[in-house]
């Protein structure tokens, strides 16, 4: 199955990422991969793509620069940043259409703004959700893939 694959990057302004997030400590493995596999498994057996599950391994995700917004104590959402690229946005179904997504989105592109250079992400074209949400948020398409 090919997919098309949209590079966006930020145009918008600054943005104040004022969210109380954590960085991922590797206690939170388990909670983590586990909403990381409800968000992300559907499209992943959407499209082919296996292993199924993300993280098989916790020392990867020591590397990453994962942000954790907890809500009395559960994991609600999380954000990955690698290097410039906004990756991983992801939030629990409980949490949905109540604006988390577009907080931690803000935080991620706030955070990002202080270092300088060009701030992207990738998203699927069916995801029409997300690509609503990102050009929302000041992102544009700047540039469609199809990836096999």
């Amino acid at each position: 199955m090919e997919v098309i694959a949209h590079t966006m990057e930020y145009r918008g302004g600054p943005q104040l990422g004022a969210l109380p997030v954590q960085p991922y400590t590797e206690d939170a493995y388990e909670e983590y991969r586990d909403l990381y596999n409800r968000c992300f498994r559907p499209m992943r057996q959407a499209l082919g793509r296996y292993p199924l599950d993300c993280c098989p391994d916790r020392a990867a995700l020591r590397a990453e620069q994962i942000f954790l917004y907890r809500h009395k104590g559960a994991l609600a959402g999380a954000v990955t940043i690698r290097e410039r690229e906004i990756d991983g946005l992801i939030v629990s179904p409980a949490w949905r259409r109540q604006g988390l997504g577009r907080r931690l989105l803000a935080f991620a592109v706030g955070h990002l703004q202080g270092q300088g250079g060009t701030i992207c992400l990738h998203v699927a074209d069916w995801n029409r959700p997300a690509i609503a949400l990102y050009r929302s948020m000041g992102f544009v398409i700047t540039h469609a893939e199809i990836v096999p």
